[in-house]
């Protein structure tokens, strides 16, 4: 029992601590693709629902071609490709693709990209942390964090999918 209450207890203190950088962090300056993956893997690389190796070369190529991200000039990315690389790491366990596509296309229309992606981080941190003060307060168990968690993430999805659905139909 004392083993399962360090694991959830360690898993709710490094999702408290999970940050995003913001625009103005992101690089400035043009990078190749090692370079993108590279730093993709570096900040979401502490976050328990990241696999670093999960991002690759020929999936950053698929959102280019399915219109997702915007494509690199001469093989060069900036930041605001690493903004749409960050923010589709992370959504696409939970939002199907095209679902993901027409987010960033309706959110960068309504505003900048710059002001969804600060946005978007502010957000995934506040979730996380609310995820994390949810967990911590009423489980009494590993199994019943599990369970709370993995119905509160159906929920979610759920309700995600729906939302997403609606979006594709307007």
């Amino acid at each position: 029992m004392k083993q399962e209450t360090t694991i959830l207890a360690e898993t709710c203190a490094l999702l408290s601590r999970q940050r995003l950088p913001r625009w103005r962090e992101l690089p400035d300056l043009d990078l190749y693709m090692d370079q993108i993956l590279s730093l993709v893997g570096r900040y979401l690389g502490d976050y328990p629902g990241f696999d670093g190796k999960g991002l690759t070369a020929s999936m950053v190529n698929n959102y280019v071609k399915q219109q997702v991200m915007p494509a690199p000039v001469k093989k060069k990315y900036t930041k605001t490709h690493l903004a749409y690389l960050l923010v589709i790491c992370l959504l696409k366990p939970v939002l199907p693709i095209p679902a993901i596509r027409q987010l960033l296309s309706d959110a960068v229309a309504a505003q900048s990209a710059e002001a969804f992606y600060d946005d978007f981080c502010q957000q995934f941190e506040d979730n996380c942390r609310a995820a994390a003060e949810s967990s911590a307060a009423g489980a009494e168990s590993r199994e019943d964090a599990l369970c709370h968690a993995a119905l509160r993430a159906q929920a979610e999805q759920a309700l995600a999918l729906r939302l997403a659905a609606s979006a594709a139909e307007e």
